[in-house]
């Protein structure tokens, strides 16, 4: 199989694992809020490539920088950063969602401005919450790293 088939095939399976973990914290914990549940594909997509692509490219280096002192709680904190990075681009684009869409135009249809406020698809409220949600993304990055990179040989 060639490289490029098997990383688009790492990549759909990190989508699919990456969007249960996401859909699962959603229901299970109040403070992760997937505003629109159409939205856990897109946020696992965001999500699965910042982890496939930055994580592989940042863990020789900083194995070599710390010399692979931190190598067990590199993956935690990587998928605290992964997290909050993707957190940060959905608020992005919410806030430019709300800059097309100004409050005068909800007020033309009869709404109140409340009910014409736009959410970010993906939320996640504290520290704690955050924190939880990085553990269950760490438990499902060294799950996919063992099935899918250390036990088969493509």
């Amino acid at each position: 199989m060639s490289p490029a088939v098997v990383l688009l095939i790492k990549l759909a399976v990190r989508l699919v694992v990456f969007g249960a973990v996401f859909f699962v914290a959603a229901k299970k914990h109040p403070k992760i809020l997937i505003h629109n549940k159409w939205a856990t594909p897109l946020i696992a997509l965001v999500f699965a490539l910042l982890n496939t692509a930055v994580y592989w490219a940042l863990t020789p280096i900083l194995n070599l920088a710390t010399l692979g002192a931190i190598g067990f709680a590199m993956p935690l904190v990587a998928n605290v950063i992964f997290l909050l990075a993707t957190e940060k681009l959905f608020k992005a684009i919410a806030e430019k969602r709300k800059a097309r869409q100004p409050v005068a135009d909800a007020k033309a249809k009869g709404k109140d401005a409340a009910a014409g406020e736009i959410k970010p698809w993906f939320e996640i409220q504290g520290f704690f919450a955050t924190l939880w949600m990085a553990i269950f993304l760490t438990v499902a990055h060294g799950a996919l790293w063992l099935g899918l990179d250390y036990l088969p040989s493509w």
